[in-house]
């Protein structure tokens, strides 16, 4: 019985030094991205910061998406070249009429050459990535 939890309790400690070795379970190494984000001045309140790799080739990386909250964002990617994109949308203060007759609020967004137009890149290095800034 004893041993029994012991070989549960090193397998478990074994299973948490895996998940923080900067992996997602798919054997790629991933690196911190940090930083703030801000729009006409304004940091972006709630969005997300999406990164997809750059040079469009076959086992370049994954598309990562991290959230920005409060104008910050900090998640992972894996390294190399990466193509940039931001999304995020709030309230303008004007109400659309659905169909049916109800009146709902209608938002703002930011524009394409934030996202499906974006031109931002960043070069993901292998180590921690922080103090990043995009004035939008």
């Amino acid at each position: 019985m004893k041993l029994n939890f012991l070989a549960a309790t090193g397998m478990l400690v074994a299973a948490c030094l895996l998940v923080g070795c900067g992996t997602a379970g798919d054997g790629l190494n991933r690196f911190q991205v940090a930083g703030t984000v801000t729009f006409d001045g304004k940091p972006i309140e709630e969005g997300k910061l999406v990164l997809l790799p750059a040079t469009g080739e076959v086992g370049s990386g994954p598309t990562q998406v991290i959230p920005i909250v409060d104008g910050q964002f900090d998640g992972d990617s894996t390294p190399g070249m990466k193509r940039v994109e931001f999304y995020a949308s709030w309230p303008n203060g004007k109400m659309i009429t659905l169909e049916d007759g109800r009146q709902v609020p209608d938002s703002a967004t930011l524009p394409p050459e934030c996202n499906v137009h974006s031109k931002h890149e960043l070069d993901v290095k292998p180590e921690a990535n922080t103090g990043l800034s995009w004035e939008l």
